[in-house]
């Protein structure tokens, strides 16, 4: 394996199976218009990136702060019991979404295609040329 990916590419290329010819016909257009798209998308996907971790800031100061309440109401003499029920399920409610926050994810398109795009050069070979 080690000595394939050292030899050039037209020698690696004649080790590729045949395709569909129209797929391998239509892959390299196919590649290069979803790269044009991921080049327009990638700077707005930064962006939206910048704005979720800023949120996801002020949801952990906002669950610190809910904790620090339920820790101050349980220390006092005489609790409220029913404020405190209500801290305790507005911090699981704020919990579960920051479990399910996941920054990653929601920008994980651009990542996906680029190793989408890496394995297809990889398996198709020149027919995958963009």
């Amino acid at each position: 394996m080690k000595d394939q990916k050292n030899r050039p590419l037209d020698q690696r290329e004649a080790e590729y199976r045949p395709i569909n010819a129209q797929f391998e016909n239509r892959l390299p257009l196919l590649m290069r218009r979803v790269c044009d798209i991921l080049i327009k998308i990638e700077p707005e996907i930064q962006d939206l990136a910048v704005h979720l971790k800023e949120f996801q800031e002020y949801l952990d100061f906002e669950i610190e702060k809910v904790r620090l309440e339920i820790q101050k109401e349980e220390w006092k003499g005489k609790t409220d019991r029913s404020k405190l029920d209500g801290d305790k399920e507005w911090l699981a409610k704020l919990e579960v979404m920051r479990d399910d926050f996941n920054i990653d994810a929601m920008i994980a398109p651009a990542t996906l295609i680029r190793s989408l795009f890496a394995r297809t050069k990889e398996i198709f070979g020149g027919a995958s040329r963009y």
